[in-house]
């Protein structure tokens, strides 16, 4: 799907039905505009598609898929632009760059800003507003849609989109071989990493000589108490339920939930005040 060049479609029947000068057009073209911003905000996680959690996939709101990529990549609504220079001393900035130009995106605080706004103008008035005798603002809703139209404009000129330049790592999973590629934020030294294929989660480190993945495993002994062997269970198998067969002693574990009971000492067991017990 290309979502950018449906964005510009949605953008272009919205300018449309705006130039009608028509109070009961805009309706559509609020329409058109909301699903301007989702086709734009779809586009952006495309770009993130080895990093974003397969599970997330269904998720259609705008705000929420963007919200996913913050958690991605906190740079991923922010502005930016792009340039190249030869250096003339290693690690030091080019003195001359050539640019390639600036990206507009369509960042969180402006889906929130207009996203439910126009939606509210695409259904008959509440029972409530109308009994407060609230009516349609045309005019306010004709200068929002105008603004998106210019914002939205913007967003689709801009001659470099969807750059997720970043610094990753990438390990085989212990537990699957599927090869996890993880993102390392700025800034950061730790963060975990998901294997999407069997959940296995691994922290990685960024140390001076490089990166180093620590599987979040927890070490347990077999339940058998005649039995000395133990294993390296996942985090996320912690729960009751999961289980195994011991190699040693050929039983099965299981992880269960339990209740434990302590006797508690009888009240009237208890020195009193009478009994020359000190009072507090």
């Amino acid at each position: 799907m290309d979502y950018r060049n449906l964005a510009r479609q949605h953008l272009k029947a919205a300018e449309e039905q705006l130039k009608k000068e028509k109070d009961q057009c805009l309706k559509y073209a609020a329409l058109e505009l909301r699903m301007a911003m989702e086709a734009i905000t779809y586009d952006r996680a495309a770009a993130y598609k080895d990093e974003f959690p397969p599970k997330e996939y269904e998720t259609w709101q705008p705000k929420k898929v963007m919200n996913i990529l913050l958690e991605i990549d906190p740079m991923t609504d922010k502005n930016s632009s792009i340039a190249f220079g030869l250096e003339e001393q290693k690690g030091v900035p080019a003195p001359k760059m050539t640019s390639l130009g600036k990206e507009i995106v369509l960042n969180l605080s402006t889906l929130k800003k207009h996203y439910d706004a126009l939606g509210s103008f695409l259904h008959v008035q509440t029972l409530k507003n109308v009994r407060l005798g609230k009516t349609v603002n045309y005019n306010k809703l004709r200068n929002r849609c105008r603004d998106i139209v210019n914002y939205i404009s913007e967003v689709l000129s801009s001659p470099v989109f969807n750059c997720t330049i970043g610094m990753f790592s990438t390990i085989e999973c212990l537990e699957c071989k599927n090869p996890i590629r993880k993102r390392i934020p700025h800034g950061e030294t730790s963060i975990v990493a998901e294997c999407y294929e069997c959940k296995a989660t691994y922290t990685v480190l960024k140390e001076e000589g490089g990166k180093r993945w620590e599987p979040n495993t927890h070490n347990v002994e077999c339940a058998n108490k005649s039995c000395n062997q133990k294993f390296d269970v996942w985090q996320h198998e912690l729960r009751a339920g999961v289980s195994w067969k011991c190699p040693q002693c050929k039983g099965q574990n299981i992880f269960v939930l339990a209740i434990d009971h302590k006797e508690m000492p009888n009240k009237a067991s208890q020195p009193t005040p009478e009994s020359g017990a000190a009072e507090l």
